[in-house]
């Protein structure tokens, strides 16, 4: 594994095409001088389409060797592709929950793509996040077998989501956007009140993304680790830069779910890779969250010695060494283990609430 400076070093060349002020020039520069390396991180991070794009818009794709040229092209093109799968699918489950009367929307890259990226078609995403009340989680559920979905419900996750696939989309269902315990407070009800239109779909509304965006990676792909993927960092890089930030809104989002140490964690890692245009503007939101110095110093260790990463094999070390002081109070981290253990407790219970007695 490479040491934290270099891998740093390479992934904000890996985000070139995310900086609204970058020079073309530096991205084919970049992509020439890191070799097939650097092209296999790219395509391997979903940043593929995005270089296309940078490089073609600008008339410099022919300075580059003929089987890069391919290679990204190729990968534009299955993003593509994959795209408008993802985008019927879509439209067949609007059309499905409006008529069933099941308020949704839906989440992650999936609405980011529409808003922040110049063709939405350049954000490659594995699944659709979707989010529902929990009260119709079966409804819903029935909705989806009945026009004709596969459901793959883990144990592991079932307080939470469970997955529907059809025609080669996956559907991540989500009634909870984390494992109840996580936060304070149920703010699945909350996001569907404040939900907006865009692209012809249903999404969070602006203050709401955000607050997605610095706070479900942090325990679901723990930050930094390999899990989190470059491709929700330039998510981010790109929302900031190109949507109006209601900052203090954030904030109070935040606070209300005790998971202001979580957005400080995350926002970071964002710092750490962002171009320096964005630092000034960064550094004052990171002011506005951050955690007692002892914890601050505690948690950068872990994102500077990418400790994530090297502890992914064990889990267990990241949940309780990492992921629980990501809580603002030690009552919001016992919160979440109750959460936990009620889980584990209720999970033939849940499988029931979501596809009936039985199951």
């Amino acid at each position: 594994m490479a040491a934290p400076a270099t891998r740093l070093t390479i992934d904000q060349q890996a985000l070139l095409p995310a900086d609204a002020h970058v020079d073309p020039a530096a991205c084919r520069a970049a992509l020439a001088d890191g070799g097939a390396d650097f092209l296999e991180l790219i395509l391997a991070q979903g940043l593929g389409p995005l270089w296309h794009h940078c490089l073609q818009s600008h008339g410099l794709l022919d300075a580059l060797p003929g089987e890069v040229t391919d290679a990204l092209r190729d990968d534009r093109m299955s993003a593509a592709g994959g795209y408008l799968a993802q985008r019927a699918a879509l439209d067949r489950l609007d059309r499905l929950f409006e008529t069933e009367g099941i308020p949704w929307l839906v989440m992650k890259g999936a609405h980011v793509r529409e808003c922040a990226y110049p063709d939405p078609a350049l954000r490659p995403a594995g699944d659709i996040d979707i989010l529902i009340p929990p009260a119709d989680r079966r409804r819903a559920a029935r909705a989806l077998l009945g026009a004709g979905h596969a459901v793959h419900a883990d144990p592991a996750n079932i307080s939470h989501e469970a997955t529907f696939s059809h025609g080669g989309v996956d559907i991540d269902l989500h009634w909870h956007i984390l494992r109840p315990g996580r936060t304070r407070l149920d703010l699945t009800g909350q996001l569907l009140e404040r939900r907006q239109r865009v692209g012809g779909q249903w999404g969070p509304c602006d203050s709401d993304t955000l607050f997605l965006m610095l706070t479900h990676p942090a325990f679901a792909k723990y930050v930094c680790s390999p899990n989190m993927g470059l491709g929700r960092v330039a998510d981010f890089l790109l929302w900031v830069q190109q949507r109006p930030v209601d900052w203090p809104a954030v904030v109070k989002r935040l606070d209300a779910a005790g998971l202001k140490t979580a957005a400080w964690t995350m926002l970071s890692w964002f710092r750490l890779l962002a171009p320096p245009a964005l630092h000034a503007t960064l550094d004052g939101w990171l002011g506005s969250v951050r955690p007692g110095r002892l914890r601050a110093a505690y948690l950068r260790q872990w994102l500077l010695r990418d400790l994530p990463g090297r502890w992914l094999q064990r889990p267990v070390l990241i949940q309780f060494g990492f992921t629980l002081p990501l809580h603002d109070r030690p009552g919001d981290a016992l919160h979440a283990l109750r959460g936990v253990r009620q889980a584990r407790r209720n999970r033939r219970h849940d499988l029931g609430l979501l596809l009936g007695e039985g199951t």
